[in-house]
């Protein structure tokens, strides 16, 4: 097969592999799970202005590099599910582009192409592109490693003329500093370079028939000072420039680790492993048996029972390392074997494994070997028949395009187990708000606001969170004891993130939510979204109050008049618009009244308002009361409704007799009440709305 050839057959390879990663992109998997959420939050904090080198998350520390580019990118982007995503597909792409170039220098082009095809058409690389992660740089950083040590050291005899040497070296300097500060595997990174290089140093196997190490490329003043031969003393000088560059980069995480040693990379690199808990030997086979047999069980990472590459695949893989490890005096086959050995660890020791993302750093190897190994195949079997070659390579493609698309776009996300993996309720119900709120009105039920969040997210926070678009307003209610009708009844929607929110709604509520359409698209949960028009409705329930719910002033109020008629206004700009008549049935002593109001705006509102619900044995004397409020009234604009419904409890030593019900709302800053108007005449702070009775 000829580079051009090649070069063809991997453009194509890209675009299908970037058609797999950029399908269905931001709906698949459609949500995010714990791990990424933990990366999130550290990018918000970054965004915040805290930088730091090290972040410490319960004790454990996370380098900051990935989150700052993360912060950058989701600044232009959006930082929204699809925002954040946007980084591991461009790494991935970029893994497949180092690869391919990476295995073309070394091998040739019929282990180049193999090799990018393995990549492209993983399940495992296309999952990684998906998510949010320091570990989705880790291919393209190792990649990268490998390449540039290759290139500088003289692993390949077809160097680039256009790229200066001094140029190369600068940049393996760089790459060798910066990638401290993303992930603990860098170590066995700088363990594989440092080692090459130093094969490179004292090994120095000469070719037979070659008698200079050097090479001139036609109408090019440039003359390569580096050959697979022989190193020259400018080599060295590059190399301790390298060297040097690696140490001033990475010396604030030097630093750092100094001062931190339990939130450092180096105290991390096993991520705790502890051979007291797990044997080596159990945890090498258990990562092996993941590779070939089955695979990772972590729904966030794999369809459960599914291997990282199919048998041949590994077969491939196996006689590559065989054919490396017989020509390991050749810098190009010693390359791929010393990063090999001293990545290994960081997979096979892993406390979880088998574990699919402790194999993030290993899979340009594994692609490299698979390349090796199918062109040392092939070349045995077709004996220079290249069509031959390329009907395997279609052959194989074919079915590992077929197994992969049908897992990663059918069966591992209708897979319940993805589904909360990746909190797809919310993700789903993101993605839809993304859409249509800007347009629809929309009422989120949530019980947890999104400024009063605790240590744990709520589902209404995670989708708030995977949300692109954070700047459409949105009103929130409990839905509970608590609904909003937006611009009096107007066409709006209520988003549910809870499944259970609908099934287990106050039953008064729930006459008003049965109004409404059960949205059932294909790409909504079940029970997410109701579309709800309720003017006419609302009309006639305020309507009625007007003659059915009669309400009186309290009796300290002065005025005449002690009938009031709903609707009432207050102070603050909100409208008492009446309230459901009160059950008659007597309470036992600890029994609970329930009162439910509706309240219209009728502009800016105070942002603590409250309401309260007393039960009263005589005008001045409380013996049950109630405050709250279970809508957030920040969101609330001119002419919305919400309605109140309002529980209180009746002492158990509360003795048998009437006892009357008041209402009123307060500013819960400094419990100042609002005052009840009459036109222009204050008449009190409280309404009377009725009597109940207690008997034992």
């Amino acid at each position: 097969m000829s580079s051009r050839v090649s070069f063809v057959l991997a453009v194509l390879l890209l675009l299908v592999g970037a058609g797999l990663r950029m399908w269905h992109f931001s709906t698949l998997p459609a949500g995010m799970h714990a791990g990424e959420i933990v990366d999130v939050q550290v990018t918000e904090t970054i965004r915040q202005g805290d930088i730091e080198v090290f972040y410490d998350l319960g004790g454990q520390g996370r380098e900051g590099l990935y989150h700052v580019v993360q912060t950058i990118i989701t600044s232009i982007m959006g930082n929204g599910a699809p925002g954040f995503d946007l980084l591991g597909l461009w790494m991935g792409m970029l893994a497949l582009a180092l690869v391919y170039a990476l295995v073309a220098r070394l091998f040739g082009p019929v282990a180049a192409v193999a090799a990018l095809g393995l990549l492209a058409l993983n399940m495992w690389m296309i999952v990684q592109s998906r998510q949010i992660g320091r570990e989705t740089v880790l291919a393209a950083l190792v990649a990268a490693a490998l390449l540039i040590v290759a290139r500088t050291m003289g692993a390949y005899r077809d160097v680039h003329p256009l790229i200066p040497l001094n140029t190369a070296f600068a940049a393996m300097g760089l790459l060798l500093g910066v990638g401290f500060y993303i992930h603990p595997v860098h170590f066995f990174v700088i363990l594989f370079s440092v080692v090459f290089i130093l094969y490179r140093l004292v090994y120095r196997p000469r070719a037979k028939g070659q008698t200079s190490g050097y090479r001139l490329f036609p109408n090019l003043p440039v003359r390569l000072i580096v050959s697979t031969e022989r190193m020259t003393r400018q080599t060295y000088s590059y190399l301790l420039f390298s060297l040097l560059l690696t140490a001033i980069v990475s010396m604030p995480y030097v630093i750092s680790s100094i001062r931190l040693p339990e939130l450092s990379g180096a105290a991390r690199v096993f991520e705790a492993y502890n051979v007291l808990q797990k044997d080596p030997f159990v945890s090498a086979m258990d990562t092996l048996n993941g590779i070939l047999f089955s695979g990772d069980p972590n729904p966030a990472h794999n369809l459960p029972g599914r291997p990282l590459i199919d048998l041949f695949s590994g077969l491939c893989v196996l006689i590559g390392v065989m054919v490396a490890a017989r020509g390991w005096k050749s810098p190009r086959y010693a390359l791929p074997l010393i990063a090999g050995v001293a990545l290994l660890p960081s997979a096979l020791l892993a406390s979880d494994s088998p574990n699919f993302l402790t194999l993030s750093a290993l899979m340009p190897l594994i692609a490299l070997f698979f390349g090796l190994g199918f062109s040392s195949l092939m070349r045995r079997l077709t004996r220079g028949r290249d069509w031959l070659t390329a009907l395997a390579l279609l052959a194989l493609f074919g079915f590992n395009l077929y197994w992969t698309g049908r897992d990663v776009f059918e069966r591992w996300p209708a897979l319940p187990e993805t589904q909360v993996a990746y909190n797809s309720r919310s993700g789903q119900l993101a993605h839809y708000l993304d859409g249509t709120a800007a347009q629809t009105p929309t009422v989120i039920c949530t019980t947890t606001h999104p400024t009063q969040r605790t240590e744990a997210f709520s589902n209404s926070d995670l989708m708030l969170l995977m949300m692109s678009r954070k700047d459409i307003p949105l009103r929130y209610a409990d839905c509970g004891t608590g609904m909003i009708f937006i611009n009096g009844g107007e066409p709006q929607q209520i988003i549910m993130p809870e499944a259970d929110t609908l099934t287990a709604m106050q039953p008064y509520m729930r006459t008003w939510m049965n109004r409404g359409t059960v949205l059932t698209d294909t790409d909504l949960p079940r029970d997410g979204v109701v579309a709800l028009t309720a003017n006419t409705a609302l009309a006639d329930t305020v309507g009625k109050f007007t003659t059915l719910a009669p309400a009186a002033y309290a009796p300290e109020a002065p005025g005449e008049t002690a009938i009031a008629a709903p609707p009432i206004r207050f102070g603050g700009n909100i409208t008492f618009l009446g309230y459901e008549e009160l059950d008659t049935n007597p309470y036992p002593p600890g029994g609970v009244l329930a009162v439910v109001t509706y309240w219209r705006v009728d502009g800016e509102i105070p942002p603590d308002l409250r309401l309260f619900t007393h039960v009263l044995s005589d005008p001045a004397v409380i013996v049950a009361q109630n405050d709250i409020i279970s809508v957030d009234v920040r969101q609330l604009q001119t002419r919305d409704v919400f309605i109140q419904i309002t529980y209180v409890p009746l002492p158990y030593s509360i003795p048998t007799g009437t006892y009357d019900v008041s209402i009123g709302a307060f500013r819960d800053g400094d419990k100042g009440r609002l005052a009840v108007m009459d036109g222009d005449q204050e008449r009190g702070t409280r309404l009377f709305i009725g009597q109940i009775n207690v008997t034992r």
